[in-house]
């Protein structure tokens, strides 16, 4: 049977005539799909490389942007030769005398460049080229009008860019502000902390509470935000420079419960994961000692299934030395406080002390609290063991100069004496105010007495042994058992290979002890800033036998 055809083929004349064919994209086409293709490289992250990127492989040709000094902003691939930026430089110096917005330099067969002033939305505009210029170089830079096409989408997506760059650099710059206003806190420099705290808002209220909240270190962003809002922004929360996962929060004290939840309860409900820990409620001048509090109470947090805790509040030995404690601290503290530099360039009294507190707080990490390199911080411990005579490898002697410098950090109070009293100190000798110039220290010492006798007194008050029976008693009426623990932990200066090697165990055994020490305890010891001054002088001070009640 003729005429029967199968389906899908052309005869010979339909052939002839071109029935069935596809007709060849028109240029309008093809410059409609260049520029949809742009745009869509425009949305991306990094808008300005991508479409780069595409140019060259349209084009065939080297793409870049320039500033107007030939310096290259961003490029389609490295190593653009010298010929090539040398045609690039020759073409912007004859658009800037001509005031030309697009120029071709040297237009040869092999190779020519096309220069395109890029108008970035927010610049000014004028006959000069703008801040950025769009340079194609190769064969034939203008061969198709994606070159032209992409100028407007390359100017978008720059100032996109660049204020991306700026937003990062005011929340870099608003991180560290808020940081620097905690550090003037932790040293007591309260009132610019007032004056920096009030241009970035919130303002610092006083009495406030401190949290340390331990999150992922991806998440602190979010602790943040849920921080902010629970507080309704009435909080000052900075990111911890010493910890990638912790997240530091000074509340006003007035914000104690959310709803029917305390605050620390509602951070561990909404951030999922997270341990939070908090404070007492205390004066802005103690944010150390807040600070402190928090992470002890984060230590127990870690076991508890609620994930949070609050510090329990008991007088910490500063407070219960009282004024014999000043009389001490005053006489350790005086060739450190009194120190000044023989060169200009060297750190002076309050860098040195600011730097200790911090190693005493953080061990190594100080050079991240402190921002300064392991070799600074070498070098200023090694003077400050010089000025006060101290080996700062020894926790006893950590624990001393921590204990002067929290009591130095201490408000003085005048002590109140009767009038007659007060006159008969008046008519005194000079002598007689050997005591609050810090030359005696404990009343039955003669005067002067040497710095370790004031201690040694110091330690056997009454009201100091009560103090250092209170920080033992949770692990002698809970696990006595790891006690024994504890004293050789404190013995090998709490190294842990040296106390696991002392108590035959692993290392691995010897951090469990101590984990499970902290949740007896409620303190902090694994991790730093933890325990261990209190109870080297809270076991030092039981060791020495009864106390003398004559002081």
């Amino acid at each position: 049977m003729t005429g029967f055809q199968e389906p899908g083929t052309l005869t010979g004349e339909a052939k002839e005539c071109g029935v069935g064919e596809r007709a060849a994209p028109s240029p309008d086409s093809l410059r409609a799909a260049d520029i949809l293709a742009m745009h869509r490289l425009a949305h991306k992250a990094d808008g300005v490389q991508a479409l780069l990127r595409w140019l060259a492989r349209r084009t065939g040709c080297w793409v870049g942007l320039v500033d107007p000094a030939g310096g290259v902003e961003a490029a389609s691939s490295h190593g653009s030769g010298p010929d090539v930026m040398a045609l690039v430089a020759d073409g912007l110096r004859v658009m800037r005398e001509r005031g030309l917005r697009t120029f071709v330099a040297g237009e040869s067969p092999g190779r020519s460049g096309a220069l395109l002033a890029v108008g970035v939305p927010g610049d000014r505009s004028g006959p000069e080229p703008s801040e950025l210029v769009l340079a194609v170089v190769g064969p034939d830079p203008l061969g198709t009008a994606a070159p032209v096409d992409a100028v407007p989408l390359l100017g978008v997506c720059w100032r996109a860019r660049e204020t991306e760059r700026t937003r990062r650099r005011v929340e870099i710059a608003d991180a560290r502000g808020r940081e620097a206003v905690l550090h003037l806190l932790m040293s007591g420099n309260l009132t610019t902390a007032h004056q920096i705290a009030g241009a970035l808002a919130p303002r610092l209220s006083d009495p406030a509470r401190f949290h340390v909240v331990e999150c992922g270190a991806g998440r602190r962003a979010e602790a943040i935000r849920v921080c902010a809002e629970l507080t309704a922004g009435q909080a000052w929360i900075v990111r911890c420079p010493v910890y990638s996962d912790h997240v530091l929060m000074v509340a006003p004290a007035s914000l104690g419960a959310v709803g029917a939840r305390p605050l620390e309860a509602a951070l561990a409900a909404e951030i999922e994961g997270c341990v939070v820990g908090t404070g007492d409620a205390l004066a802005l001048r103690d944010t150390a000692a807040g600070y402190e509090q928090a992470f002890h109470a984060l230590a127990v947090a870690r076991g508890r299934p609620e994930r949070w805790a609050r510090f329990d509040a008991a007088l910490g030995l500063p407070v219960v030395a009282g004024r014999h404690g000043h009389a001490w601290a005053d006489r350790l503290l005086a060739p450190l406080t009194g120190h000044v530099p023989a060169r200009a360039t060297a750190p002076d009294s309050r860098a040195l002390t600011d730097t200790v507190r911090s190693w005493l707080s953080f061990s190594s990490a100080a050079t991240r609290h402190m921002k300064i390199h392991r070799n600074t911080l070498a070098s200023r411990l090694r003077r400050v063991e010089s000025l006060l005579g101290l080996d700062l490898e020894l926790v006893g002697d950590q624990a001393r100069l921590d204990l002067a410098l929290r009591i130095g950090a201490l408000p003085r109070v005048a002590d109140h004496r009767p009038a007659d009293a007060a006159e008969s100190a008046d008519a005194a000798e000079p002598a007689s105010t050997a005591d609050a110039a810090g030359t005696a220290g404990v009343a039955g010492l003669a005067s002067p007495a040497p710095v370790e006798d004031v201690f040694e007194a110091l330690l056997r008050l009454p009201a100091v042994r009560e103090w250092a029976l209170t920080q033992l008693r949770p692990v002698r009426e809970e696990a006595p058992a790891l006690e024994a623990t504890l004293r050789t932990w404190l013995r090998n200066d709490t190294r842990l290979s040296a106390t696991a090697q002392a108590l035959g165990v692993s290392v691995t055994g010897t951090r469990k002890r101590l984990m499970r020490l902290e949740q007896v305890m409620r303190r902090s010891l694994v991790r730093v800033p933890n325990a261990r001054h209190d109870l080297w002088l809270a076991v030092e001070v039981l060791d020495r036998g009864r106390p003398d009640r004559n002081f």
